[in-house]
């Protein structure tokens, strides 16, 4: 029964109604940030403008990143922002009801990681932490595993 609730991960294949390998111009209300992050330039990030996901598991959404390799959606980051130990608990609990309990901590070499859980399936990947307040809070990150080793082995 763990692998089945990891198995759902990679079935979701993404998060809500965002699809891993779908293009910009198949996702509605989204806008291309003006400043990339990232220095390959096969890497375009875009912002969530929608209205339809305003809270998960009770929490407020402040912003959802999309960032696309090559014109396919690789990455999710929904940010909370200000976020309490007591929030990251209970959306760890909602979690843990639908992928599982076979979570792994996080590596924290920099020590801004206050709590934290990984949950890996075979093709997706999805991230909860809790950040230390002067790196952005809270966030929840799911990526695609083929689609983000093809973005760092990339030539740029």
């Amino acid at each position: 029964s763990i692998s089945q609730t990891l198995n759902d991960l990679d079935l979701k294949n993404g998060f809500r109604h965002f699809k891993f390998g779908s293009s910009p111009s198949l996702i509605k209300n989204i806008v291309k940030q003006e400043n990339q992050a990232f220095q390959n330039p096969n890497v375009v990030v875009y912002d969530y403008v929608g209205t339809d996901i305003n809270n998960i598991y009770n929490e407020k959404v402040e912003s959802i990143s999309l960032i696309f390799f090559k014109n396919k959606l690789f990455n999710i980051c929904v940010n909370f922002g200000d976020f309490e130990t007591s929030d990251f608990k209970r959306i760890l609990y909602a979690l843990e009801k639908t992928y599982g309990k076979k979570w792994v901590e996080p590596t924290n070499k920099e020590s801004i990681i206050l709590n934290g859980a990984i949950w890996a399936g075979k093709n997706v990947v999805l991230e909860l932490f809790k950040m230390d307040s002067l790196y952005n809070g809270g966030y929840i990150n799911v990526y695609d595993i083929k689609l983000t080793n093809a973005m760092f082995s990339s030539d740029f």
